[in-house]
């Protein structure tokens, strides 16, 4: 899990270094066309929008490295990800600015009658045209990404209740070997008490034969002299 989160963390530093170059290079530049204006402000803003996409993944991994690794762990992380926020933040502003600023210029090259629009040829697109299409983009982009989130928070919902099912049914396991375990110690105590009422039946057989051995002594020896006195 830390390697996720820090795979993202890595990722939206690297974004971020490649933006603040980005929007460095046009506040430096002021002669540069408009149609290289709009494209470099078109890459920010798809950059910006990465940037959002990686940030909202950094959240959910932020919420497993509470459960897994603890508060402060969590703590740490978080704090990195507010400064992230933070920066996309002022990123789109800075983005937004610029903007304003290539359609303040394409109005006043209206107003001068040297701007020329071809609604089949992108390149003579003003800069509200292109951002226009690339907001289209991105918020179908976005639309993408907030199903995307939607069936991973499912996934984890179904993986939470199939975990909590488990659960349940090795309890059930347990308790049935339990009962497993009870029901062979009684049928353990029944074969010994079975095996000590053969035993005294066994005894009492041979003192039952030992008696009638010991009558039918007695009644020989009566006979015996009974013959002997009729003699």
């Amino acid at each position: 899990m830390s390697e996720e989160i820090q795979y993202l963390n890595d990722e939206l530093e690297g974004i971020t270094k490649e933006i603040e170059k980005g929007i460095k290079e046009l506040e430096k530049k002021k002669k540069i066309k408009p149609d290289a204006k709009s494209d470099k402000i078109l890459h920010l803003q798809d950059r910006i929008q990465r940037a959002k996409d990686i940030y909202s993944n950094f959240r959910v991994e932020l919420r497993d490295v509470l459960k897994e690794k603890g508060r402060i762990a969590y703590t740490e992380w978080e704090e990195k990800g507010h400064a992230h926020h933070k920066n996309i933040n002022k990123f789109t502003k800075d983005v937004e600015t610029l903007q304003m600023k290539m359609e303040e210029e394409e109005a006043k090259a209206k107003a001068a009658g040297t701007y020329v629009k071809d609604k089949n040829d992108i390149n003579t697109w003003g800069g509200k045209e292109v951002i226009g299409e690339a907001k289209k983009v991105q918020e179908q982009s976005g639309a993408s990404l907030s199903r995307t989130q939607q069936l991973v928070e499912s996934c984890e919902t179904i993986g939470t209740e199939t975990n909590i099912n488990l659960r349940k049914q090795t309890e059930q396991m347990k308790t049935t070997n339990a009962d497993i375990v009870g029901v062979d110690e009684r049928l353990n105590r029944a074969d010994k008490l079975v095996r000590q009422i053969a035993r005294r039946l066994a005894t009492d057989k041979i003192i039952v034969c030992l008696l009638l051995i010991l009558i039918l002594g007695i009644v020989g020896v009566i006979v015996a002299k009974s013959t002997n006195l009729i003699g």
